[in-house]
């Protein structure tokens, strides 16, 4: 069964026959549980935030992107499950990643609530100018390391820019560890450590309403971004396939709230079609350095995509070298190819002919 990346529903979504044009502005899940569709700049169009009621007040899992628009989302979401700002007491994140933590220093500004994440997500933080040079540096370098050719490297150092502009600065109040509920929860939410997509990722599981947040660990449709860049464990996909595994005690009967596109049930059917996407995508990978693609560039520039790899925009250009980085480091740590050098790094097998 095909899956699409992240890097290819992006590619996607932008002939616009096939953009959304109308979303749902929110739900709801379960008693005192609601949903709200929180619109950012993306072809996945919006994340979705979480409001959670307890005895103390509301927990709030996953935020949204900053900017008015979103902000005034989710305020209209909350006053759509009869709540306020000021019942929010605490806010827990999946990840750090902009479209579901950017309203971080508007939920700081308005409110006295915590905010909590996993200390792994500090890597996606820059509280000022230096580290967020430092940040950018270190994408220059590694695009550099995955043998971008010198024509396109300064469009996409050019681009980033853009992503300089949406960093998160805020760091969290609570560090928040797999098993240890979070607090003013009654012990019902209680977060799984499930790194791949980033390092610190948590998935919530609310055990007395049977429902299972998931952020960007497991969508319905989209396979995750798994992906090797800067800020990124040593071997992500690793990481991401041993998590899958760590969701095994949780019923299929328990209703996955996703951080993008619709809740679902069945989990386990999902994470075994996740599971054979990557066993394939990795014999693809080998196959490609076995035939000679020495670099990660020219790997992601062989293997299939959703659209033709030339026609993708810089973001999603460095989305896919990610991916395709990872997919190589896991051949790496199996056995399966060499990895030698630096400035590119090169990948080899002893079957690899560049002939072919």
């Amino acid at each position: 069964m095909q899956t699409s990346s992240q890097a290819e529903l992006a590619e996607a979504y932008r002939r616009p026959e096939e953009r959304p044009t109308r979303r749902i502005e929110g739900f709801a899940v379960a008693g005192g549980a609601w949903a709200t569709t929180v619109p950012f700049p993306s072809p996945l169009a919006y994340s979705y935030s979480y409001a959670l009621r307890y005895p103390d007040g509301l927990v709030i899992v996953d935020l949204g992107w900053d900017s008015d628009e979103a902000w005034h989302a989710f305020l209209a979401g909350l006053s759509r499950a009869g709540a306020d700002l000021d019942e929010v007491i605490g806010v827990v994140v999946t990840h750090a990643h902009p479209d579901h933590y950017g309203l971080a220093s508007r939920i700081r500004e308005h409110t006295s609530a915590w905010i909590g994440a996993h200390p792994g997500e500090r890597a996606q933080i820059r509280v000022d100018a230096a580290e967020r040079r430092a940040r950018l540096a270190e994408i220059t370098d590694w695009l550099r390391d995955c043998g971008v050719p010198g024509s396109l490297l300064a469009e996409l150092d050019g681009e980033l820019g853009a992503l300089d502009a949406v960093l998160p600065t805020i760091e969290p109040d609570v560090e928040l560890q797999d098993g240890v509920p979070v607090p003013g929860t009654g012990g019902a939410l209680v977060p799984v450590h499930t790194p791949g997509h980033t390092a610190g990722h948590l998935c919530f599981h609310e055990r007395e309403r049977n429902l299972l947040l998931t952020g960007d660990h497991i969508l319905p449709k989209v396979t995750p971004n798994v992906a090797r860049r800067p800020g990124s464990d040593p071997d992500p996909l690793r990481d991401f396939l041993t998590s899958l595994g760590r969701l095994h005690r949780i019923p299929d009967s328990a209703v996955v709230l996703p951080g993008h596109e619709w809740p679902f049930d069945r989990l386990s059917r999902r994470v075994d079609v996740l599971r054979q996407h990557h066993h394939e995508r990795l014999a693809e990978i080998e196959h490609a350095v076995v035939r000679g693609c020495d670099t990660v560039w020219k790997v992601a520039e062989a293997v299939s995509w959703a659209r033709d790899f030339s026609a993708f925009t810089p973001r999603s250009l460095r989305s896919a070298l990610a991916e395709t980085s990872a997919h190589l480091i896991r051949l790496a740590e199996e056995g399966r190819i060499r990895r030698s050098g630096c400035g590119p790094e090169r990948w080899t097998t002893e079957q690899s002919d560049p002939t072919q």
